[in-house]
């Protein structure tokens, strides 16, 4: 018998979509769609240019990465006319961010002075509950986090007195939510939205060099290919880039930001963060595994009637690589090798169980601020329990996330996989 555990993708069913969607696809499916919503280069670099006034995009590095990016996007992704929409609009996004920023740093190159001091990484395998941690920790008033709506339209630069009232995030909001209307059972997975944190992967996308959240736009296997030859290395430098921009009106404490990829970069983080602060919170790897491929199916819906290609995974850090058994544990001890060489210093890795997160979540929060010697006054932990408390009653009145774990003996080969990691980091079963 084999002891390649069964692909869970290939159990997964999707949802009726809803009617105006499948609508929209259908009269789509009747048109030229690459001619109607055109993915090409030259439409895409007129239309940002000609919505900014702007032609300076900065260092040469994005551009290579675009170009396989908009061409797999393009012939590979099999988008429906929502997901076309919805995938230029996109990278259209990204390229007016650019400009914008490029523009402003040039106005103004003593941004490129600001300091990005001891950062909070949250980092974990996906579905272990990092976006709750990272959610409870922007609460607190004292750390700066970087939001959607900023991400999505970074200019002008956010100010201090204005960051809360902003008229950009009532337009991210009804831009980002998109998602929740295209596939409404997302909901209670996810929150895309666009007036809360976001991830790191955000920002990098505009530089292009991001295949975890390029893979949400649309399945992009010639991309992740390029770029697990290509590297990271200039994506995080370009984030924090964008993070001076980001705290150049508008500082706080520190920064704080997530991403499960953090874990396949080490290296390359610790070049760019040398000082960061690490938080990897752990969760039973077969139960995170299971939730993550029901997640990435419907993120894949959202923009396509294709909802795996199913490809070998090409890097640590591109969506496949999350979505098996075999390449998330290769990902997990790759990262705990690292550990143990130096890479990551212990001394700057705080790591919790996401049993005692959802147990105590406040108490969590204390121990990571104490592992890393962060003080916080007492009104910093009233925040993160009024968090708490509204995130509660939001619960209460949703749908429950539920899926379908596996079979006894699909779960049983899938573990055996993550032996390594569990007992790294006396991870307890949940299944």
């Amino acid at each position: 018998m084999s002891t390649q555990p069964a692909d869970r993708r290939k159990g997964w069913t999707p949802l009726p979509r809803p009617e105006w969607v499948q609508r929209l696809n259908e009269e789509g499916s009747y048109m030229d769609m690459r001619g109607v919503v055109p993915l090409d280069e030259d439409s895409l670099l007129a239309t940002a240019k000609r919505n900014t006034g702007l032609s300076n995009f900065g260092a040469e590095d994005w551009y290579e990465p675009f170009q396989v990016l908009i061409k797999s996007l393009d012939t590979e992704a099999a988008l429906h006319m929502a997901g076309r929409l919805m995938a230029r609009e996109d990278i259209l996004m990204f390229l007016e961010g650019r400009l914008w920023i490029e523009d402003t740093y040039k106005k103004h190159p003593e941004i490129d002075d600001e300091q990005i001091i001891k950062p909070l990484l949250l980092t974990g395998q996906g579905r272990s509950g990092t976006t709750g941690l990272q959610h409870l920790l922007s609460a607190d008033p004292k750390s700066r986090v970087p939001m959607t709506w900023e991400a999505l339209f970074p200019y002008p630069p956010p100010e201090t007195a204005t960051f809360h009232t902003d008229s950009r995030i009532l337009k991210a909001v009804n831009r980002f939510e998109i998602y929740n209307r295209v596939v409404p059972e997302i909901v209670s997975m996810h929150d895309f939205k666009g007036d809360i944190a976001t991830e790191n992967i955000h920002l990098q996308g505009m530089s292009f060099q991001s295949p975890m959240w390029f893979n949400l736009l649309g399945q992009v296997p010639t991309y992740n290919a390029y770029m697990a030859r290509r590297g990271v290395h200039t994506a995080y430098r370009y984030e924090k880039r964008i993070l001076k921009y980001l705290q150049w009106k508008c500082p706080g404490d520190r920064w704080m930001q997530k991403t499960p990829v953090y874990a396949d970069h080490l290296p390359e983080v610790m070049e760019v963060f040398p000082d960061a602060q690490f938080v990897w919170i752990h969760r039973d790897p077969v139960k995170a595994l299971s939730s993550m491929v029901t997640l990435a199916g419907v993120t894949n819906r959202a923009r396509s009637d294709r909802s795996f290609i199913g490809a070998v995974a090409d890097q640590f850090g591109d969506i496949e690589s999350f979505l098996s058994a075999e390449y998330s544990s290769m990902r997990l001890n790759r990262a705990i090798d690292w550990i143990e060489a130096g890479v990551l210093p212990k001394k700057q890795l705080c790591n919790i169980h996401y049993a005692d997160f959802v147990a105590d979540p406040l108490g969590t929060v204390k121990k990571i601020y104490d592992f890393h010697s962060i003080r916080v006054p007492q009104s910093s932990f009233d925040a993160m329990q009024k968090h708490i408390d509204d995130r509660a009653r939001l619960r209460a009145s949703r749908t429950p996330y539920t899926y379908d774990v596996g079979s006894a003996e699909q779960i049983s080969k899938e573990r055996a996989y993550f032996k390594r990691y569990q007992e790294y980091f006396s991870v307890p079963n949940e299944v």
